[in-house]
């Protein structure tokens, strides 16, 4: 398989991550050294991520691809393995993405430097999600107070979802890191995982970034 990608785009890491908790191995090829317009011939729409199967089979939408990865592959299963388990994942994970994962990255499309003149930003529109990231971080104190992570005992695809929008939140300057223990127990056990690699060093990576190149505007595919 071949996963194309840009260093930084959320939704791409998303797929990184999760290949790199399933134990999934996939060549991982960076859009911005393709020729021009060949990526176009493998996904229309120019975004990433888009996964390529060994038979030459494209699959994009990063949540979509997870899930695909999940049911072609071993435990463990981060989207549940009952009814059960995966209407509690589904939930946690939807609430992470509308609350958390789609705020940072349109939080950081309208408020950080690199993507000034390359997209029209609209700070003040920015700002208006931050109380929704609030009542979700509180949500999620409340849940975690209960459990090790946010739809049960083990680690799910909501945790990094969630983990996804918190961090880059935080990295973006829009909230400061939970004062709720739960949510600090919980961050720490998520940033100290192997499959977290590729989250910190995109988070480096935009401490010193003030320019982005076009490609890196053009990976942010729809919410899913």
């Amino acid at each position: 398989m071949k996963l194309y990608a840009t260093p930084i785009a959320p939704n791409a890491l998303r797929v990184e991550i999760f290949m790199l908790e399933k134990g999934i191995v996939a060549e991982v090829i960076d859009i911005s050294a393709l020729a021009a317009g060949e990526f176009s011939k493998i996904n229309p729409f120019g975004q990433v991520p888009a996964l390529e199967l060994d038979n030459g089979e494209v699959i994009t939408e990063s949540l979509t691809i997870c899930r695909y990865l999940d049911e072609v592959s071993g435990e463990p299963k981060l989207f549940g393995s009952t009814p059960e388990e995966r209407a509690r994942i589904g939930m946690w994970e939807r609430r992470a993405e509308l609350l958390l994962f789609i705020p940072s990255v349109e939080y950081g499309h309208h408020t950080h430097a690199m993507f000034a003149g390359l997209i029209t930003q609209y700070p003040e529109w920015a700002m208006t999600l931050v109380p929704k990231a609030l009542r979700m971080v509180d949500a999620m104190a409340e849940q975690l107070d209960r459990t090790a992570f946010l739809a049960g005992d083990e680690l799910s695809a909501a945790d990094l979802t969630a983990a996804l929008g918190y961090t880059g939140l935080i990295a973006f300057g829009a909230l400061a890191p939970s004062a709720h223990p739960s949510v600090q127990r919980w961050s720490r056990a998520i940033m100290a995982r192997p499959s977290m690699a590729p989250l910190l060093k995109a988070a480096e990576y935009l401490k010193n970034a003030t320019a982005a190149e076009p490609q890196i505007v053009a990976e942010a595919e729809g919410s899913h």
